[in-house]
C-alpha cells in the first residue's frame, strides 16, 4: 500500500484545487491553475530514502503533462519509464512500450487520495476540504505555499504534509514544485521547470492516457 501511495501522489502533481475560500489570494492561485488546459515541462524527482540507516537522495528526471484526464511522468533518466495517474487507473509503461494497468477501486484508499489530490486541477473545493487542512502564505514577490494537512488516518498514517510552492505572475500562476512529506522520512520533492500552456495535447501525448 506504500508503493501505492507513492506512486499516486506521484499523482503529484494532481492535488488540490480544492481549498476552500478562506482568503481570495487561494482563490485567485487555484482559478489560475484550474484555467490551464494541459500543462507540459520538465521535472526532476529528488527522493530521501534510507539505506543501512544512512540517507541517500535518488534523483530521476523526464517531461510531465497535467491535464484534466489525469498526470503523466515520463521519466527519461537514469531509466526510461512512462506513469500515467488518474482517479481511477494508474498505466504503468516500460521501455519497450508494454503497458500494464492497475485499476483503483472507488472508495480504495488510494483511489480517495488520488482524487483529492487532482482536486486542485478540477476547482472540487469540497473533496480537498474533507481530507486536508489547508493554509496559504505569500511573499512580496508573489512567491505562495500551500501547505496541506491530512485529516483523515488512512492517509495521514503515509503522508505528514503535502507542500505546494509556486508564485503569482501577471494574471496568472504557475506551480513550481510539490514536497511530500511521509511519515517514513522518504519525502518526495518535484521540481517542475520549463512550463508551457496548452490547448490540446499531440497524438502521442494523448496515448500515455489510453490503457491499451
Amino acid at each position: 500500500m506504500k508503493k501505492i501511495f507513492i506512486i499516486g501522489f506521484s499523482a503529484i502533481f494532481w492535488l488540490v484545487a480544492a481549498c476552500f475560500a478562506k482568503n481570495s489570494s487561494i482563490n485567485d492561485v487555484l482559478k489560475n491553475l484550474t484555467a490551464h488546459t494541459n500543462t507540459v515541462g520538465e521535472f526532476l524527482q529528488e527522493k530521501n530514502v534510507f539505506i543501512n540507516g544512512n540517507k541517500k537522495v535518488l534523483k530521476s528526471s523526464g517531461t510531465f503533462i497535467i491535464s484534466p484526464k489525469g498526470i503523466v511522468w515520463n521519466t527519461l533518466r537514469p531509466v526510461r519509464s512512462i506513469s500515467t495517474i488518474t482517479d481511477r487507473q494508474i498505466i504503468l509503461t516500460n521501455s519497450d512500450g508494454r503497458k500494464s494497468i492497475l485499476d483503483i477501486p472507488a472508495n480504495n484508499d488510494f483511489s480517495n487520495f488520488s482524487v483529492s489530490f487532482s482536486s486542485i486541477f478540477k476547482g472540487d473545493l469540497e473533496n480537498l476540504d474533507a481530507n486536508f487542512n489547508v493554509s496559504y502564505k505569500e511573499t512580496a514577490s508573489g512567491e505562495w505555499v500551500i501547505s496541506l494537512l491530512p485529516k483523515k488516518e488512512n492517509i495521514s498514517s503515509y503522508i505528514k504534509k503535502i507542500e505546494l510552492g509556486g508564485v503569482n505572475l501577471k494574471e496568472d500562476s504557475r506551480l513550481d514544485s510539490v514536497i511530500v512529506f511521509q511519515q517514513n522520512g522518504e519525502d518526495i520533492k518535484y521540481t517542475l521547470t520549463k512550463q508551457q500552456v496548452k490547448e490540446n495535447l499531440s497524438d502521442e501525448e494523448k496515448y500515455y492516457f489510453e490503457a491499451k
